[in-house]
């Protein structure tokens, strides 16, 4: 494959998410170590919501946007700097805001829905996502478990996150470094180019618009399957377009208080507990662990001046 190929795109149009539907998708998963998946209807209509909220949020001052943080429990704007794809000292170049469905149930964030539309937006699209999560899944476990195999819980493990690019401020190469996201899956719907997933050794665009979904792996999965899918690589390329760029993403870990055994045993998940793993997932990102953000007393660092001035 050469430098300016596309990644190779899959064929499945899938319009529900039955139980057929979602086994159909699993061959071409293993095959490929991605989906491409067509969106239209109330999850478009969803995603637009999101897009168009999040660009009039990005665009209120940094006090305003500040007013809607809540960092002990991971909910609501995270300012440029804490986060990173490698090392600290490369901090992802991107603005984001960030909803836990466990959250729901903390009152004082009721307030926020009428002065942020972007906290509701999210969470319209996040049960949307939740429901086709649930159903890969399903699909996963009669696929390569046994016909017994209990139920993955997620939800209260999950996150959805917007991610704010403005791309002409900076002048590094990548927005966000090469990583794979540690979790089971990712769901990705974005309204710009920038994307890039390693195809064969190369990083290619991942070729999605508006109209599609892409599922990533991440190493969870690949313990879940015996690495029988792998984790999906992935990095931002820097477009330098005035236009601000956004990405929707849904971050699928499994909740921390089941035990987890692999659908598929083998030597690579040996004596792993995939729980723990995903409980200390985000903390190689600058993220709090899944423990620290449900005890609702994570600590999220603050960006430094010495951070800006690297990250440009």
């Amino acid at each position: 494959m050469g430098p300016h190929s596309a990644a190779p795109r899959s064929l499945e149009r899938v319009p529900t998410f039955d139980r057929e539907a979602c086994l159909a998708m699993i061959p071409p998963l293993e095959r490929q170590g991605f989906l491409r998946i067509p969106i239209d209807g109330d999850l478009r209509h969803a995603t637009d919501q999101v897009f168009a909220s999040a660009d009039e949020f990005f665009a209120r001052s940094p006090a305003e946007k500040r007013h809607f943080a809540q960092p002990a429990w991971v909910e609501g704007y995270r300012e440029q700097g804490p986060e990173y794809s490698q090392v600290p000292e490369r901090p992802d170049l991107t603005e984001s805001f960030s909803i836990w469905h466990r959250n729901r149930a903390r009152a004082q964030l009721d307030a926020w829905a009428a002065a942020c539309p972007l906290h509701p937006a999210l969470r319209h699209a996040s049960d949307m996502l939740s429901d086709m999560a649930r159903g890969l899944f399903a699909a996963m476990a009669e696929y390569w478990g046994s016909a017994d195999a209990p139920e993955l819980r997620f939800q209260n493990g999950t996150w959805t996150q917007l991610n704010h690019y403005e791309p002409a401020r900076h002048t590094r190469e990548l927005l966000q470094d090469p990583h794979e996201d540690g979790h089971l899956i990712t769901f990705v719907l974005t309204n710009a180019p920038g994307l890039e997933i390693e195809v064969d050794g190369e990083f290619v665009p991942a070729g999605i618009d508006r109209n599609e979904l892409l599922v990533m792996p991440g190493s969870l999965l690949s313990l879940m399957t015996g690495y029988r899918v792998k984790p999906l690589y992935h990095q931002v390329r820097n477009t330098y377009r005035t236009d601000p760029r956004s990405s929707l993403l849904y971050f699928v870990n499994p909740e921390i208080d089941q035990h987890l055994a692999p659908w598929i045993a083998n030597e690579s998940n040996k004596g792993i507990d995939i729980v723990e793993r995903a409980n200390a997932g985000p903390t190689q990102f600058g993220l709090p662990s899944l423990a620290e953000t449900m005890s609702g007393e994570a600590e999220t660092p603050s960006s430094t001046p010495a951070k800006a001035d690297a990250a440009q």
